[in-house]
């Protein structure tokens, strides 16, 4: 093994993350066909943001990077599919709430679900132990951001760049 970082002509980690990547969204693509028509890792992204109790819209702006505008057009089709509800905020009247229904959580369960087999099959085939090291760096040198949940930090369903 190299002492140096692509020094050796291996694909840059961008294109394995990329692969990675792909992989992940096919896998998600394949749940919406089967399972939740017209949903996409857009979508699921969004939903992840959600906390059991419901958030603000600015709550999700910042958790999300999207703008307000940005937000409010993604919640579109998630309101009309009946994945979330959008009303005024009991502690301040001017603010909108967005809370999960129950589709929409069923959603989430199936999005983790999803992603823990998917997880599940790498670490088949590399190894157990291999696998762990590996997201424990991923974790590390590429730490979640705090997001609407206030979890710490948490992953979410979705990579910041799925869409």
């Amino acid at each position: 093994m190299s002492s140096s970082v692509n020094d050796d002509g291996a694909p840059l980690v961008v294109v394995l993350l990329e692969h990675a990547m792909h992989r992940l969204r096919a896998e998600l693509y394949e749940l919406s066909d089967t399972s939740f028509p017209g949903l996409r890792t857009r979508h699921y992204r969004t939903l992840s943001f959600l906390p059991p109790g419901g958030a603000r819209l600015s709550q999700l702006t910042a958790a999300s990077g999207l703008t307000k505008q940005a937000m409010a057009q993604a919640l579109v089709p998630l309101e009309r599919g009946g994945y979330v509800d959008v009303v005024p905020d009991p502690t301040d009247g001017r603010a909108r709430l967005v809370r999960l229904t129950e589709r929409g959580r069923t959603v989430n369960a199936a999005v983790r679900d999803r992603l823990a087999e998917v997880e599940r099959g790498w670490a088949a085939q590399v190894g157990a132990e291999r696998y762990a090291v590996a997201r424990a760096v991923l974790a590390e040198v590429a730490p979640a951001e705090p997001d609407a949940r206030g979890d710490g930090g948490q992953p979410d369903v979705q990579a910041r760049s799925a869409g």
